[in-house]
């Protein structure tokens, strides 16, 4: 017997709009760590009515993007030691995602990745949002070419909690994130799986490195 296919109703569809926006408002800083958030003003914004923000706004604290402060509803902020608790779990799950994308990734996504690479000639000429899109894409990318559902789900939240860490990239971090990113796609191309998660291994392991300095050097604790 086929299973009936399931299709959202417009009230759900309406949650979900309202879940994605205000999810984007926390990881582009529109929303920052700490900040009461309101239904009403977030309706108003959003030209939603309340119940819908209502609904998200509880999917949101039951992820953790929100918390409560008795009746309050705050911005769950990612505090620098959940940021390397986060990346050393990256590090795992996406290496052995590399290794499992080697050889398997079509010659047209590879080379969608590169010409996104090479586009981007240097970071004054490309904007955070377009950086962390590119960024999205390539390790998307490899983690679909592996084929774990799950881990594609993971590395979404895991993802979006590093965003919400860092609005805006390091720096330093743009020449020698652009050639990891290359490296770890010419491994992939070569079929070299070892290869493949060791420089991805490097890759976040150099990332997470820099946050640490970047925060060192801002006196953040």
């Amino acid at each position: 017997m086929k299973a009936k296919e399931f299709t959202p109703t417009a009230e759900q569809s309406l949650t979900q709009n309202a879940f994605d926006a205000v999810l984007q408002m926390i990881q582009v800083g529109a929303l920052i760590n700490g900040e009461v958030v309101s239904e009403r003003r977030l309706a108003e914004e959003l030209g939603l009515s309340r119940t819908p923000i209502r609904e998200a706004l509880g999917r949101l604290e039951g992820s953790h993007y929100l918390r409560r402060s008795g009746r309050t509803l705050l911005v769950n902020g990612v505090e620098l030691s959940e940021i390397l608790e986060i990346m050393s779990i990256r590090i795992l799950l996406e290496a052995d995602a590399a290794r499992s994308a080697a050889g398997k990734m079509s010659a047209e996504k590879l080379a969608a990745l590169r010409l996104k690479l090479t586009a981007m000639a240097s970071p004054e000429q490309v904007s955070a949002g377009y950086h962390w899109e590119v960024d999205d894409f390539i390790h998307f990318s490899i983690a679909e070419t592996g084929g774990n559902k799950l881990l594609l789900r993971l590395l979404g939240d895991l993802r979006t909690r590093t965003r919400m860490f860092g609005k805006e990239t390091v720096p330093t971090r743009f020449e020698p994130g652009r050639q990891e990113h290359l490296a770890i796609i010419d491994a992939i191309e070569a079929g070299d799986g070892e290869a493949a998660a060791q420089a991805m291994a490097r890759h976040i392991e150099n990332a997470r490195n820099a946050i640490v300095q970047s925060v060192a050097g801002s006196g953040i604790r």
